[in-house]
């Protein structure tokens, strides 16, 4: 299958990437980017371990094709941190649960 070159701007980072077109956005994150935030938890979307926000809108990204990101803007749990301080939610997965209480990790 041709693979289809998409540009998707990811924590505040412009990404030029070619991807296969049935390729989901939770494995373009993890593979093509190394941005491991998002999990793979429960693979039938329930979980929501797998949730970023694209142009300001949650959506599981399980469920969500790559190259239907073309143009947008995808925020996931790396970058949610601001000028070096962690994001409550990134205290809570760092202190508090140590990732051991996250669906997929």
């Amino acid at each position: 299958m041709a693979k289809k070159l998409i540009s998707v701007t990811v924590n505040g980072r412009v990404q030029e990437k070619a991807v296969e077109p049935r390729t989901l956005l939770i494995h373009f994150l993890r593979e093509e980017l190394n941005l491991t935030g998002a999990h793979i938890g429960c693979e039938t979307s329930h979980c929501g371990a797998c949730t970023v926000d694209i142009d300001g809108q949650s959506i599981k990204s399980c469920t969500h094709l790559a190259v239907q990101c073309e143009g947008s803007e995808v925020l996931t749990v790396e970058g949610l941190a601001q000028a070096g301080v962690l994001h409550a939610v990134q205290e809570g997965l760092w202190g508090g649960l140590g990732g051991t209480a996250t669906a997929g990790s």
